[in-house]
């Protein structure tokens, strides 16, 4: 059944209001707004058949109502537009453009960061899994005849090293053979194609070096490192200051639920992307502890690499509309970011 014009009215004034208060909504309140002009018991009777639809539901402490997930869905999806951002809001917003971090990492936890200060929410920031990713530069720097740094470069702008000590001395041509042979061998290419055989033929061009067990054991670490989606949750004493997280046992499992890599949510395709971003909403990210939860998140790219994720985690009573607008920004400067800092051209056609 349709929602008539006048139920979407009171039912986005409804959840205007809970948002600002975090209380339970009685007709009083929702009458005395001007821009509704009902009377209370026509109120009365709209917010109880809404409650009947599930759109909203009643409390056990009050006789006023609050939104429920299917309410907020369709505030999401139809009522709730995005507000206009302030200039202060575009200026604080566009300081992402300006942060000067060439590693990857370093600079998807600092976006992160950044974001959960603008909004003051939890925010999480995730890693792609780079496993389109490529080596672009080795290098072997000795500083004496064992102990050597070996430095990996990849096209996304990771830099790796490592301090290496080999069992006997290594003569500087030794070295030099090496980088030259992991350059011609290892670089260029996806990193799931750098292969033990692969690495074979990297042992039969440099000969017998006593550079190469620790060299095979950095690279070992490296793919694994590379292939594995990181997490970065920032702000996570600010969920303390939400009413429905002053329970601290309660914050905390949802805090340990989406720190755990392996637990960020999947990009929920079937909900409606407003600018770029997407806004799952309780039960729709599954079970306990992010079934009472929702997260406003949007996407960047890395180029062919892949897409990552930087959202804002909360309570189901969020403003949507206006953390949905920082977010849109704050995606959309990070993205050029990523292109400018990484690429050698931004892609005007990010998906």
């Amino acid at each position: 059944m349709d929602l008539s014009a006048r139920k979407k009215l009171i039912l986005k004034a409804i959840i205007s209001e809970y948002i600002r208060t975090a209380e339970p909504v009685g007709s009083k309140s929702v009458a005395s707004r001007p821009e509704l002009g009902f009377s209370s018991a026509t109120i009365r009777n709209e917010m109880s058949e809404l409650e009947e639809m599930g759109y909203l539901q009643k409390t056990h402490t009050s006789s006023g109502r609050i939104p429920s997930a299917k309410g907020y869905r369709l505030y999401v999806d139809e009522l709730m537009g995005l507000p206009d951002l302030t200039s202060a809001d575009i200026n604080s917003i566009n300081t992402v453009t300006k942060l000067k971090v060439k590693e990857l990492d370093r600079l998807i936890s600092e976006a992160g960061r950044l974001i959960s200060d603008l909004t003051n929410y939890t925010t999480l920031a995730v890693t792609p899994v780079m496993q389109r990713i490529t080596l672009r530069r080795f290098e072997i720097i000795a500083v004496d005849s064992v102990n050597f740094v070996i430095v990996a470069v990849t096209d996304s702008g990771v830099v790796k090293n490592k301090m290496i000590r080999t069992v006997c001395p290594v003569a500087k041509e030794e070295a030099e053979l090496l980088t030259y042979v992991l350059n011609q061998t290892l670089t260029g290419i996806p990193i799931e194609e750098i292969t033990k055989e692969r690495f074979d033929i990297v042992r039969r061009a440099a000969g017998m070096t006593a550079l190469l067990k620790p060299i095979g054991e950095f690279l070992e670490d490296l793919l694994e490192e590379l292939s594995t989606q990181k997490l970065y949750l920032q702000g996570a004493s600010k969920l303390l200051s939400q009413p429905e997280y002053r329970d601290v046992a309660k914050a905390q499992a949802l805090l340990d639920y989406i720190g755990d890599a392996s637990h960020v949510p999947a990009l929920r395709r079937f909900t409606r992307e407003i600018d770029g971003v997407r806004i799952t909403i309780g039960p729709e990210n599954g079970a306990e502890p992010l079934e009472n939860a929702s997260m406003v998140y949007a996407t960047y790219n890395i180029g062919t690499v892949g897409r990552g994720l930087i959202g804002i985690v909360g309570p189901t009573r969020m403003d949507y509309g206006r953390l949905s607008a920082r977010l849109s920004l704050f995606s959309k400067g990070l993205n050029k970011l990523i292109a400018a800092t990484f690429f050698d051209e931004i892609e005007d056609d990010q998906e």
